[in-house]
């Protein structure tokens, strides 16, 4: 294999030397081109990996001309492309996996030698960068078996020959990233929090009992640099900074709230193990979840749905605008909620619930067999096939006992009303994991910072502003039928004349409309595989974790 590559690269460096003059035909340059078979050779068996069947496509469109220099020097595209490698790192990304330990040693070095390897390390770079970028640094589905989009298709080859010709490099690489805002303000927070690893992080804060508004205690003044030092704003006149004041208190709100946290001012156990996570830890989060944009379609829709099962949220999006913003309850561990991406197609008011059987067996069996009222009081109906025909039961004969997982010959259907488990109002999205967006009757979830209860799909609060919205980006005439649906009580569908595209994701950072950045627990468990891919190193991811476990809503 070596030596095929390294006479393919000889037949490059040949066309270079032809084009300078500098050699009246082949015989009589063959014996200088062969002494770089052994710089080419000696970065293959150090263990460069080079994508040679991508690196041909590439230089046969380029007419087996250099890409990256002329005359012997590096390009401006050379300069540009070599900066780009260089600070892979600001996108979260390992600058070494595109070669740069190599070039650096050769980037200042004229030699011919050096500059056949220069140009080879440069041209697999740009692929490697260019794919990464594009669709994200690994595979999404081999690290995330809940992560169901479609992989998207992407030639790098045909990007970069498009982009020379027009001297448009620069361009390309910037079109490459995630083109919304919200990556770029995850980027941007990323440079901070190194900005602050590199001033040697913030101080960890050992406290014997918790502190709130009103306490006297030096132990207050580490607080107020604790913040300090991670830009939170605590006040600029302290006239005693070891009193707990409300400008402190405000600041522990602010930062309990970007933690998922109670906002309750009081720095109590919870809080203190935010407090006390290593800066590393959330350059790990945001690294992690900068990923995670580039495994999303590189195009999404200008309106859409962002629901964020990490964060507990869903967002109506009009490009960068958000239009609606609210809380959400989703699956709980057992019955994690899939990333996906549908379209909500109908509204359907007053719905029936019929319950999906693992539920059924799972869930409600059990109830049954404790309860004899459970049917009666949640307003659930028994169906039984007979005679090829489903037809509802008197579930009164029934001995549940009898029944088990692997024999229940029921269906269970919930009557429409106010306490009907999806609520009044139900966001039907057709897709392969039954999963729907709906109203729910249990709205005190809500206020629960750990909102995983549900059994996969997502619970959406204030539905009706939600189903409103809705009915005016379809630019639909419904809003009086919206409410007198509402009103009758009666089981209503309606299709979406403008169907609303939807994405449910998964991030545990983001940055919110305020410019603050946020960080939630990992609560399925998807962060680990990817952060030790990543290089963030076993044994503090594990300990990390590990003190999590005590307090899962943490």
């Amino acid at each position: 294999m070596l030596k095929g590559k390294s006479r393919y690269w000889i037949n490059i460096l040949l066309c270079l030397f032809i084009g300078r003059g500098e050699a009246a035909g082949v015989v009589a340059i063959r014996p200088a081109a062969e002494l770089l078979v052994v710089p080419i050779e000696t970065a293959l068996e150090g263990g460069l990996a080079i994508d040679w069947p991508q690196i041909e496509r590439l230089y046969d469109k380029q007419r087996h001309r250099f890409i990256w220099h002329h005359e012997g020097e590096l390009t401006e595209q050379g300069r540009q492309l070599f900066r780009w490698l260089a600070n892979a790192e600001l996108d979260g990304l390992n600058a070494d996996d595109y070669h740069l330990d190599h070039l650096r040693g050769l980037v200042f070095d004229p030699s011919p030698e050096v500059m056949v390897n220069r140009e080879l390390l440069l041209s697999d770079g740009y692929l490697r960068l260019a794919r990464d970028l594009r669709l994200g640094r690994y595979d999404a589905q081999s690290l995330d078996p809940f992560w169901m989009f479609p992989n998207e298709s992407f030639d790098p080859v045909d990007a970069l020959s498009s982009a020379l010709s027009a001297g448009a490099l620069e361009q390309l690489l910037n079109a490459l990233r995630p083109n919304n805002s919200a990556y770029l303000q995850l980027k941007d927070a990323l440079a901070k929090y190194r900005d602050i690893q590199a001033k040697g992080g913030w101080l960890t804060l050992h406290l014997d009992d918790s502190l709130r508004l009103g306490d006297s205690d030096p132990a207050v003044a580490l607080l107020r640099q604790r913040l300090q030092g991670e830009s939170s704003r605590t006040g600029e006149m302290i006239p005693d900074p070891n009193y707990f004041d409300t400008t402190l208190a405000k600041a522990v709100k602010r930062f309990q709230r970007r933690l998922g946290l109670v906002p309750d001012g009081i720095v109590g156990s919870a809080t203190l193990r935010a407090l006390n996570d290593p800066v590393e830890t959330r350059i790990a989060q945001i690294r992690a979840n900068l990923e995670r944009w580039r495994w999303l379609p590189h195009e999404l829709e200008p309106q859409h749905l962002m629901v964020n099962t990490a964060g507990f949220e869903i967002s109506l999006m009009n490009r960068d605008q958000v239009l609606f913003h609210k809380r959400t309850v989703n699956g709980r561990q057992e019955r994690q909620t899939p990333s996906f991406s549908s379209k909500v197609t109908h509204l359907v008011m007053n719905p029936l619930w019929t319950v999906p059987r693992s539920i059924a067996v799972q869930d409600i069996l059990p109830q049954l067999q404790q309860d004899n009222e459970y049917l009666a009081r949640k307003q659930i109906r028994v169906y039984e096939r007979s005679e090829g025909e489903w037809g509802e039961i008197d579930p009164v004969g029934i001995d549940w006992a009898n029944y088990h997982e692997n024999n229940f010959p029921f269906v269970l259907r919930q009557d429409a009303g106010n306490s009907n488990s999806l609520g009044r109002i139900k966001f039907h999205m057709p897709n392969a994991h039954q999963i729907y967006l709906h109203d729910t009757p249990a709205r005190g979830l809500f206020e629960r910072p750990n909102r995983a209860y549900s059994s996969g799909c997502v619970r959406v609060e204030a539905a009706d502003q939600l189903a409103q919205l809705l009915v005016e980006y379809a630019e639909q005439p419904q809003n009086v039928w919206l409410q007198q649906a509402l009103r009758s009580g009666e089981t209503q569908m309606a299709p979406l004349a403008k169907p609303m595209p939807v994405y449910l994701t998964y991030f545990t950072s983001w940055v919110d409309a305020a410019g603050d950045i946020h960080f939630r627990p990992d609560i399925y468990q998807r962060d680990t595989a990817l952060m030790l891919v990543m290089g963030e190193g076993i044994e503090h991811v594990t300990a990390h974790y590990e003190s999590r476990a005590e307090n899962p809503s943490l």
